[in-house]
């Protein structure tokens, strides 16, 4: 079995990056390899991209195939920007040193916002968590929101499916940070048993495939979604929006995601 990227754990180094063609430029975000031990990257049938399993653990299960999993394809397409940055996060995640290296990065950037406390002075506004991988524990979640509650400047804002950890945390903790905003990633009623247990606490993000023509949903469910508002920057038909001017619609110009308010929005498929 030939591995494409072999990784220095010892030295590995943060990597953030300033948005992208979908988020805009506007958002920071951090990468981790998506996948898990059980469905690793490779490219062809006998090349592993590398070594390190991914952290969407048992969540990776339903994405992990046909092509399904974006972060997975990015992962396959981008490898020679993607794999060493989102596996070094990975190392960095699971070594305990990720928060710090990230609460100076913040600091660093935002100093003199902390002198002036003006808002013209943050360089970081919002943070994108996970634009690839899953929040592994408890205790990821919970040092995410003490990250957010050490930087109230920030709106932190992220996507998951981990709801037993998730539970956890509220079982424990009981609230989450005003600026931590997190989306509960919902497909075909997986979220429904968690959000009843706390409902209009948490923005959801539904996927919604009545776009598709293999789409099986009742027609009580389709109507449903036909009501619920959807996600600007994908149309109908599952294409990448436009501006009227031409420009992609990017989150950025939207913040619904980023902008804590039980808000409840579904996207096509796309």
């Amino acid at each position: 079995m030939k591995k494409l990227y072999s990784i220095d754990a010892e030295n590995a180094q943060l990597h953030i990056s300033k948005g992208n063609s979908k988020i805009g430029k506007g958002i920071w975000a951090i990468s981790f390899l998506p996948g898990n031990k059980d469905h690793m990257v490779y490219i062809g049938k006998n090349v592993l991209l590398t070594d390190i399993p991914g952290t969407c653990s048992k969540y990776c299960d339903g994405c992990a195939k046909d092509g399904a999993c974006y972060a997975w394809r990015d992962l396959k397409l981008h490898h020679n920007v993607t794999v060493k940055a989102w596996a070094e996060n990975t190392i960095l995640l699971r070594s305990g040193q990720l928060f710090e290296k990230l609460d100076e990065f913040i600091t660093q950037k935002n100093k003199d916002y902390y002198v002036s406390k003006g808002v013209k002075d943050r360089k970081i506004i919002t943070f994108r968590i996970n634009v690839s991988g899953e929040v592994e524990s408890l205790a990821q979640f919970e040092a995410w929101n003490n990250l957010a509650l050490h930087h109230p400047e920030v709106n932190f804002g992220i996507y998951t499916k981990n709801f037993d950890d998730l539970d956890k945390f509220m079982k424990k903790n009981g609230k989450i940070a005003d600026n931590f905003i997190i989306n509960i990633s919902e497909w075909h009623g997986v979220a429904k048993e968690f959000l009843t247990k706390y409902p209009n606490q948490f923005n959801v993000f539904e996927y919604d495939d009545t776009n598709r023509k293999d789409c099986d949903l009742d027609n009580v469910e389709k109507e449903r979604l036909s009501k619920t508002v959807h996600c600007p920057a994908v149309t109908k038909t599952g294409h990448h929006a436009k501006t009227k001017d031409g420009r992609d619609v990017t989150c950025d110009m939207c913040r619904r995601c980023y902008t804590k308010g039980h808000t409840y929005t579904a996207v096509y498929s796309h």
